[in-house]
């Protein structure tokens, strides 16, 4: 059983600082709103961004250790500190087109930045989580603020109908993933990863109990992923949130996802590998298939990039499923699964960032693109003649479709390269093969937008809107999205030294 030990904060504090600064600056948004009442919100939009650099700051600055926190229930190292980074610099840009729309459009929601501080609380917490109840406490706290975020806009029937969908599927998948951690709690007597991992390693271990267990818990990961089958929510929701929401769900949410559900894998290995390695193969198949092969008859851009996001959650899943598959032959075998599991890994990493940037600029620019207040720029017709009226829109939306599909030089190319490099270091050469293809598949829909963009005759119906703060920021991401496409090197390496240092 899990004994109780009362952890010393005092000797901590410095390590759980990011994740106080969040926490109490979503805290201080709300308390900040509450007192200087202006139409204008852009004053909680700085106080939110100056919160998010202060998480990257201290992070840099202060003393790195490495270890569990809180007796065991958090463990602190590069890991955690990479998504961190990425959830702060996800919620910069995300606060930056948000407050643009707002500014434009004259409508504010001041109840966005705290809970949007309290999402990326929640996906920190979850990142580090050791221990089943963090894993729960993390999730929910993401999951909670994000319905409110998709169905929180006033007078818009299509956020709350969105909303309401993404309540309730959500609900759904936290009782599976709740009935999961009982049956590994029943199996293990304790939550802790480390009692797991004991009880794993046992002479016996009750493999259709874990095994259970686990495949409950999938089902709440998977959900958060958008893996095919517990992918329902991902088209109607991305459609009916606000486009700057949508980004920060496929991108930060996803991140979070994929991150809990590579520590989870691993901490199952070796002893399940044998039940996880052909599940997660044939859903990694089906679902970068089906959100392929869907995205192909969309007429909706953020539908099309809902589906694309379903896509791309399967050449993830190729990355996980290369991480766990079972070394065979001896020692020398099992030393080259390991420098396989680290690359795929990286690469894993790698993509995350890539995705993140690719988005972002894509849905930074879709926006903005709208007519008029509380209207999205989903038609894909809509878009004819953009790159006439607004060359820079049209030329950062098209590097980021490009890089989307895979297309060098940009960082799209170099992220599905080392992803599929180390599918293929691995012998699994169908699934790599089912991956190039599925990835040719994915460039005619993102090439139908450009043809749109670039070969087609403004027309009366055509986009027009704009803010130049969005589209300018856009613009920066596409110039990354290009930058680490050509020099993808140094980056790629610093992402193999933080997952050689991953531990529990």
């Amino acid at each position: 059983m899990n004994e109780f030990i009362a952890p010393n904060i005092g000797e901590q504090w410095a390590d759980l600082l990011p994740y106080l600064i969040v926490g109490g600056g979503g805290l201080l948004v709300m308390v900040v709103d509450s007192f200087v009442r202006t139409l204008k919100k852009d004053h909680l939009s700085y106080l939110t961004m100056l919160i998010l650099i202060g998480v990257v700051i201290v992070q840099i600055v202060g003393k790195r250790t490495d270890g569990e926190v809180l007796g065991g229930m958090m463990i602190i190292g590069d890991f955690t500190r990479f998504f961190n980074y990425m959830f702060a610099g996800i919620g910069v840009m995300t606060t930056i087109f948000a407050t643009g729309l707002f500014d434009r459009d004259g409508k504010y929601r001041p109840e966005f930045y705290p809970l949007l501080l309290f999402s990326i609380l929640g996906m920190m917490v979850l990142v580090a989580s050791n221990d089943l109840l963090t894993i729960f406490l993390g999730l929910e706290t993401m999951s909670l603020a994000t319905y409110i975020l998709v169905g929180g806009v006033r007078g818009n029937i299509r956020s709350s109908e969105a909303g309401f969908k993404y309540l309730i599927l959500g609900g759904f998948s936290s009782a599976f993933l709740l009935m999961g951690m009982a049956l590994i709690y029943g199996f293990a007597g304790g939550t802790g990863f480390n009692d797991i991992t004991a009880a794993l390693k046992t002479q016996d271990p009750d493999v259709l109990i874990v095994g259970l267990g686990s495949a409950l818990m999938l089902v709440g990961f998977g959900f958060k992923v958008a893996m095919v089958p517990f992918h329902m929510w991902t088209p109607d929701v991305y459609d009916g949130a606000p486009a700057y929401v949508t980004g920060f769900m496929a991108t930060a949410v996803k991140a979070a996802g994929i991150a809990i559900l590579v520590r989870f894998a691993i901490l199952m290995q070796p002893q399940l590998s044998f039940a996880w390695y052909p599940v997660l193969s044939v859903l990694a198949i089906v679902t970068m298939t089906m959100g392929n092969l869907v995205a192909l008859a969309q007429s909706n851009i953020k539908r099309m990039l809902a589906w694309s996001s379903i896509a791309h959650a399967g050449y993830l899943l190729l990355g996980v499923v290369t991480m766990i598959s079972p070394p065979a032959g001896g020692s020398g075998m099992m030393m080259m699964s390991q420098e396989v599991g680290e690359s795929a890994g990286s690469a894993i990493l790698f993509y995350l960032v890539g995705y993140a940037l690719m988005n972002l600029a894509a849905f930074g620019i879709i926006n903005v693109m709208s007519h008029k207040p509380g209207t999205d720029a989903d038609d894909i017709n809509g878009y004819a003649g953009l790159s006439r009226r607004q060359p820079l829109a049209a030329a950062t939306l098209g590097i980021a479709l490009l890089s989307l599909a895979g297309i060098p030089p940009f960082v799209g190319f170099m992220a599905k390269f080392y992803l599929f490099s180390a599918v293929i270091r691995a012998g699994l050469i169908p699934l790599a093969v089912i991956g190039v293809i599925n990835s040719l598949i994915s460039v005619y829909y993102y090439l139908r937008v450009l043809v749109v963009m670039y070969m087609k005759e403004p027309e009366e119906s055509s986009y027009r809107g704009t803010e130049l703060v969005s589209v300018v920021t856009s613009g920066v991401l596409a110039l990354l999205v290009i930058w680490l496409g050509v020099m993808p090197e140094a980056f790629h390496r610093a992402a193999l030294v933080i997952f050689r240092q991953f531990q529990f």
